[in-house]
């Protein structure tokens, strides 16, 4: 796991996510969904393991998945698996917020 400083504060976090609670993270050449979601802040890579569909734009449901809006295949927050294991998993991250920042925990 690696362990990247995204923002100094979690106000400053909160007002980059905007109205949308939502936002693409770079990492590299990687791209990570950060997702606020009824208060709960949930970070996952940004494509769809089965089609490379961009999951930004999934819903998230009652059931703590995220839906992909091309097939609507529904991965766990918790541990990425695919509801119906159709698919390989969906890698899935954690979010820490310090006193000294908030930092993004890559699940390599």
């Amino acid at each position: 796991m690696t362990s990247y400083k995204l923002f100094d504060s979690k106000e400053e976090l909160l007002q980059r996510l905007g109205d949308e609670g939502r936002k693409i993270i770079r990492i590299g050449d990687k791209k990570i969904c950060l997702v606020l979601n009824q208060g709960e802040f949930h970070v996952f890579d940004h494509l769809c393991p089965h089609n490379q569909h961009s999951l930004l734009e999934g819903a998230i449901n009652y059931k703590h998945e995220v839906v992909c809006p091309l097939h609507a295949y529904r991965f766990s927050l918790k541990d990425g698996m695919e509801c119906e294991q159709r698919t390989k998993p969906l890698k899935i991250h954690s979010l820490k917020i310090e006193n000294d920042g908030v930092f993004l925990q890559v699940n390599d």
